[in-house]
């Protein structure tokens, strides 16, 4: 039940001091269905979301007082995230809660506030996008670009969430020892690569093909993201081939008689976004 006040030599009825009883071991829930602001009424109790779609629960300052607590929970499939509105929330695992996600929310002051995360898996996988490409894809130049059709955009629910970047691909040459590199980028910028050593190749992955003509070798990995950003984002697969003038393929080997050359293959780019 919400609190309640008493005064000074106040003789309580058996029902109030049950129902008193009954919230320390079962808290008085009030469930949302839509969008929700936060009121004084809520200390001490559960706001539990409910809806399909995602939704957002308000923060505001001078409604609670320190040391005032409130716990927050949602079980609905959309995400139902934490904003601070005139208050302030600080937490240090992720306000985006998926379903059967919560925790407390507990007041330092009137306007400051603190999210402990509980109630659910510390993380989660909040979404996944997939890209699949089936054609196929020639490169000839020394510098990087995207593989066409091998981008995947995401928009992070929170600042805070990382994005499990996960990739496979064929590449195949038409010419002895010719080689590849792929790169994984993130809006254009290369993330994932190693380190500057010289003049050598800055990529994600080692060189691929190269040995025999139509040779084929397949890449594939992941990387974990920390993309501090909720605006949509785009991850992309780009590759360069070690000879300038002579292509390496992607999903394919060359053009060439031998049958085994004429196979194709997939290339796939996934990504999930993972709660802090």
């Amino acid at each position: 039940m919400a609190i309640q006040t008493f005064t000074s030599g106040q003789v309580l009825t058996a029902a109030q001091v049950n129902a008193l009883q009954a919230n320390d071991y079962n808290q008085t829930v009030s469930t949302k269905t839509a969008n929700y602001v936060l009121v004084a009424a809520d200390k001490g109790t559960r706001v539990e979301m409910n809806a399909a779609g995602a939704t957002t629960i308000t923060v505001n300052t001078s409604l609670f007082s320190a040391g005032d607590t409130l716990f927050i929970q949602n079980i609905g499939a959309g995400i139902c995230t934490i904003t601070a509105g005139t208050a302030t929330v600080s937490t240090t695992g992720s306000l985006a809660l998926a379903q059967n996600g919560g925790g407390t929310l507990y007041f330092t002051s009137a306007g400051v506030s603190i999210f402990f995360t509980g109630g659910g898996a510390a993380s989660k996988i909040l979404q996944v996008v997939s890209t699949t490409k089936t054609d196929t894809f020639s490169m000839s130049s020394t510098t990087f670009a995207d593989v066409t059709g091998l981008t995947a955009t995401i928009t992070p629910s929170t600042i805070t969430s990382k994005i499990l970047v996960m990739y496979h691909s064929s590449v195949g040459n038409n010419l002895n020892n010719t080689v590849g590199w792929f790169r994984l980028t993130r809006a254009g910028t290369a993330i994932g690569i190693g380190d500057a050593a010289g003049s050598r190749i800055r990529a994600t992955t080692p060189r691929v093909s190269g040995g025999t003509v139509n040779n084929t070798s397949i890449i594939a990995g992941n990387f974990l993201d920390s993309p501090a950003t909720t605006s949509a984002t785009t991850y992309a697969l780009q590759i360069a081939s070690e000879t300038p003038g002579v292509s390496v393929h992607v999903n394919r080997g060359d053009t060439d008689t031998d049958s085994i050359a004429f196979a194709r293959g997939i290339s796939t780019i996934t990504l999930m976004e993972v709660s802090a």
